[in-house]
């Protein structure tokens, strides 16, 4: 068997070191109340917190990769470049910022991990990517199209909209609470609401709540998705609850039918009746649990 000569073996290993990882290592001042962008399509974005009055960002870039930045005393924005003819590798970031920042995350089928923020307002979007966010953000909103969303931020405003993604939102959310999806399980569970909006399609809803402020308001509404919404006994609002081939189970108030036709409805007064809450559903079964 004919041996290969150092220089031929060398001349073999060339393409493999061409095809090396670029590290990456950023560090940059931002003013409090800035902003810190990030884009990426594939790979990793991790978010951690820290006590700085500086933005870093570290990891690695596959071959081909490239970042660009852009920087000033109030906004840092970095953005991974990828070639024309399309790369099958990605970048895998980690991103430490500090806090009363405002942060803009944008990644098409990579994970996004948020954790231990204290951050002015948050929006991630996604593609196919998940996304879990965490720590504290006075305004929240996290979409994504086809990947989970997992929300364990305490913040007076939440915002998630996924299409086929589920969402899962709790950890002290509560004030105003959106989520919307098409055929995504939602699942809420909330501290005091000021105003809580569910709209779906096909996915199971189940909401919890822990009181609801004076004027609160919970809207939701599915078409053929099964509803559950738990609620402290001493809630007070105006309950409707309508549905034209679903059931509805309630501990308050008197289900509703009428003698010919399909449909059943249920209007009930608990406590004083300060707040209003409306679920609507086509199909889906509805059930309101008032815990003691």
């Amino acid at each position: 068997m004919r041996t290969l000569s150092p220089f031929c073996a060398a001349l073999l290993l060339v393409p493999a070191m061409a095809l090396a990882d670029t590290r990456v290592d950023e560090r940059h001042n931002v003013a409090a109340g800035g902003r810190i962008e990030l884009s990426n399509v594939a790979g990793k974005v991790t978010v951690r917190g820290w006590d700085r009055n500086d933005v870093q960002l570290t990891g690695t870039l596959s071959d081909g990769l490239q970042l660009r930045q852009e920087k000033s005393a109030n906004r840092v924005r970095w953005e991974i470049e990828y070639p024309r003819r399309g790369n099958n590798g990605g970048a895998t970031l980690t991103l430490n910022v500090p806090r009363s920042v405002e942060l803009l995350l944008s990644t098409v089928s990579a994970d996004q991990d948020i954790s231990g923020v204290d951050v002015r307002r948050l929006q991630a979007d996604t593609v196919s990517g998940n996304l879990a966010a965490a720590g504290r953000s006075g305004d929240s909103v996290l979409n994504t199209v086809s990947g989970n969303v997992t929300a364990r931020l305490q913040t007076p405003r939440l915002d998630v909209n996924t299409v086929s993604g589920r969402i899962e939102a709790g950890g002290g959310v509560s004030g105003e609470i959106g989520a919307q999806t098409v055929s995504g399980r939602v699942g809420v569970d909330a501290g005091r609401i000021q105003r809580l909006v569910v709209e779906t399609v096909s996915g199971g809803i189940d909401l919890s709540a822990t009181a609801l402020a004076p004027g609160g308001r919970i809207n939701v509404e599915s078409v053929s998705a099964s509803v559950s919404l738990r609620l402290p006994r001493t809630v007070s609002a105006q309950l409707s609850v309508n549905s034209f081939s679903g059931s509805i189970n309630s501990d308050a108030g008197k289900v509703e039918r009428p003698r010919y036709g399909p449909g059943s409805s249920l209007d009930a007064r608990l406590g004083s009746g300060d707040g209003d809450i409306r679920v609507q559903s086509h199909s889906g079964s509805v059930q309101v649990r008032l815990d003691r």
